[in-house]
């Protein structure tokens, strides 16, 4: 099999992998225990994110610009993404709401699902690319696992924030749409142009967009997934207690978690899967 033929499998076969991850999600919406399941995705997301920004995106940063300059600069950068984000998120985007700003749309709306979808898909393409530049079969192949490895939970990841974010159907699809889409991209991108991302200014282009992703990633599963399923049930309240006075948001009454060990559970377990599969890529 030639290897513009495997190329063209593995574009298809990521392009399934991803709609089929981002599709669980979205049908569990339809259920009646959609609130609980989403809640516990929403947990074990926040694990994967975790992982990949730690395990995965941040030594593969750090890889990359080692032989470019002589500092920690993926370490730097990927600080410097949780900072940005912090600043965006917590500091301009809640004073714009507090002075009642009609952009900030009343509610809050995260904006980390967007902010996710643009770093996944950043980082979607240059995995793409980076196999469009494969010159070997063989290597073809692994490269091709590793992605397909990381797009069905990472399209699964995604489409649980975007939900819990309060995104309606036809966003999501939207979302879902875009970002499967990225890697085949970047596959054909890189198969068109051989010597794209070879030179060393390209190399310290790419370590820095994954290194600014990695803290993207730490900082969404922090301080907005992790902290939202695992808050206290008094900060919750307090939360409801706003929304009513207020009006703003359409926060439900808070119930007792029961579920709090096991979304801990599930934040390990998304943490161990990037883990185990760091051990192959």
């Amino acid at each position: 099999m030639s290897l513009v033929a495997i190329k063209a499998i593995a574009a298809l076969a990521i392009l399934a992998v991803g709609i089929a991850g981002g599709i669980v999600p979205l049908l569990a919406v339809r259920r009646q225990a959609s609130r609980r399941f989403l809640s516990l995705g929403n947990a074990l997301a926040g694990g994967i994110f975790l992982g990949v920004g730690f395990i995965h995106l941040l030594p593969e940063a750090a890889e990359a610009l080692e032989d470019v300059v002589d500092y920690p600069l993926a370490a730097l950068l990927a600080a410097f993404g949780v900072g940005v984000l912090l600043l965006v998120d917590r500091v301009l985007f809640e004073s714009a709401r507090a002075q009642g700003s009609e952009r900030a749309v009343g509610s809050r709306q995260p904006i980390y699902p967007v902010v996710l979808l643009v770093v996944l898909s950043i980082h979607s393409i240059i995995a793409g690319i980076a196999l469009g530049l494969e010159p070997e079969v063989a290597a073809s192949v692994l490269v091709m696992i590793g992605i397909l490895f990381h797009k069905g939970s990472a399209a699964f990841a995604l489409m649980v924030s975007a939900h819990s974010a309060g995104a309606g159907r036809m966003r999501l699809r939207v979302i879902l749409g875009v970002f499967v889409l990225m890697t085949p991209l970047g596959i054909l991108l890189g198969t068109a142009a051989s010597n794209l991302l070879r030179d060393q200014a390209a190399t310290l282009i790419e370590g820095s967009f994954i290194a600014l992703a990695a803290g993207t990633f730490i900082y969404v599963a922090i301080l907005d997934v992790i902290d939202a399923e695992m808050s206290r049930f008094d900060d919750r309240v307090a939360h409801f207690v706003s929304s009513a006075l207020t009006g703003e948001g359409d926060v439900a009454m808070p119930l007792r978690d029961r579920d709090r060990f096991l979304k801990f559970v599930l934040v390990i377990a998304g943490l161990a899967s990037m883990a185990v599969l760091g051990i192959w890529m």
